[in-house]
């Protein structure tokens, strides 16, 4: 057999030579680069370490992730290259377990929020949140000299949260002294039972997309969000970190939506559920602390400055104070003086620049407030193109991501 034709020069014979014959692999297209962005950056590595020859990755994610941005770079420009994800992702339902459809997707490149590579999008799917979900990219390359084709690809394991958040048990209802109904989930620590000792308590106010009002079911205030189990992962792994955890579900909001920073009949109920558990469980008063990402940032904002002296910490995420966006908001209303007293240097503020929901302006608002009434607060601002996806608002995802946050939180007591 003869694969080298006397019509070629004699390079371009042996090139098709090694190529034609699958004598030699250096001569297939490669990858010079490969990196994968999720929006916790919290370490996230391919595994094992991109080497060019290594043909097949594995990244793990956290559970509150709904996409990666891939980021592959061929050895030539003269490689073409194409990804495709495996699954369809799924759109989120309440009442379609799963809403997968398992076939193949041409991903196409993007700029997103001014990070450019592949947006592989992570089912949403109500099933999905259940499983150590599992999505695979392949990243197809081909040689437009010698039409010789490469494969790589990269499965993204999304953690499987169900373990914990079935340690907060069914589903319960509490209803407030003006009978205000709304239910919620509660964690206890390992020791609790046996222990003699009282607990931390942490009361985690969730946002707007995860309403009672708006057709979400309870578990989604655990599963779309880690701002509740990851204290009780916390709490799982180190005896000094063990805490109770509170995660009530609101039937519209948290607050009255004004300037007087007034609580609406729900944020009262998630009060007065706070107090009920004081009250009933083995409770360290000293060492409550309160926490909320959007709606739930403006509610724990709110409620903070209503009973100020109940909480040891404040940890804020795409907060406002008053109405959200509004150029003439100025939290007037507000117990700024309360806040002073009892959570001077206790407080933690966090918003991303291009957060298109919550704009940037809200955090400034409150920053200037705080600063006005001479009240010490910690701060974390991301930088525009820290995040990709869904969009920059959820930088609560880093900011519950950051074991650091979580440890000044734990750290204060009253």
């Amino acid at each position: 057999m003869h694969c080298i034709s006397r019509s070629l020069p004699l390079a371009a014979a042996a090139l098709g030579l090694l190529a034609g014959c699958g004598g030699n692999d250096d001569l297939n297209p490669k990858l010079s680069a490969m990196t994968i962005e999720a929006s916790s950056h919290n370490g996230e590595a391919l595994v094992p370490a991109f080497d060019p020859a290594n043909r097949n990755y594995t990244i793990k994610v956290q559970s509150d992730i709904y996409g990666v941005l891939l980021k592959p770079a061929a050895s030539s420009p003269d490689v073409t290259m194409t990804v495709v994800a495996s699954t369809t992702a799924g759109a989120y339902s309440t009442t379609v377990a799963n809403t997968d459809v398992n076939q193949p997707e041409t991903v196409n490149p993007s700029t997103v929020y001014g990070q450019t590579g592949y947006l592989v999008k992570l089912s949403q799917s109500y099933a999905a949140f259940d499983v150590a979900y599992t999505q695979t990219a392949t990243i197809s390359l081909t040689d437009t000299r010698t039409s010789e084709k490469t494969d790589y690809t990269v499965r993204i394991v999304r953690d499987d949260d169900s373990a914990i958040r079935a340690k907060f048990g069914a589903e319960k209802v509490f209803t407030s002294a003006a009978g205000t109904a709304i239910k919620y989930h509660i964690y206890f620590p390992p020791s609790y039972q046996a222990s003699s000792k009282t607990y931390p308590v942490v009361l985690a106010l969730h946002g707007v997309g995860q309403r009672a009002a708006g057709g979400q079911p309870s578990d989604m205030v655990l599963k779309r969000t880690k701002q509740a189990t990851i204290w009780a992962q916390d709490s799982e792994a180190d005896p000094a970190k063990e805490a109770i955890v509170i995660a009530p579900q609101a039937n519209t909001a948290w607050v009255v939506s004004d300037n007087v920073g007034t609580l609406s009949a729900d944020g009262q109920a998630a009060y007065e559920l706070l107090q009920d558990v004081l009250a009933r469980e083995k409770a360290n008063r000293n060492r409550v602390y309160l926490t909320g990402l959007s709606l739930g940032g403006n509610g724990s904002l709110v409620m903070a400055e209503t009973y100020p002296q109940t909480f040891a910490a404040l940890f804020l995420n795409a907060a406002w104070a008053g109405s959200p966006n509004s150029d003439t908001v100025n939290g007037s209303g507000y117990n700024w003086a309360g806040l002073k007293q009892h959570l001077d240097g206790r407080i933690r503020v966090v918003h991303a620049v291009d957060d298109p929901q919550v704009q940037f302006k809200n955090y400034q608002n409150i920053a200037n407030q705080l600063t006005a009434n001479n009240i010490t607060f910690q701060s974390r601002v991301y930088p525009a193109g820290t995040f990709f996806y869904p969009d920059a608002h959820f930088h609560w995802i880093a900011s519950y991501a950051d074991k650091s946050a979580r440890d000044w939180m734990f750290s204060l007591t009253k």
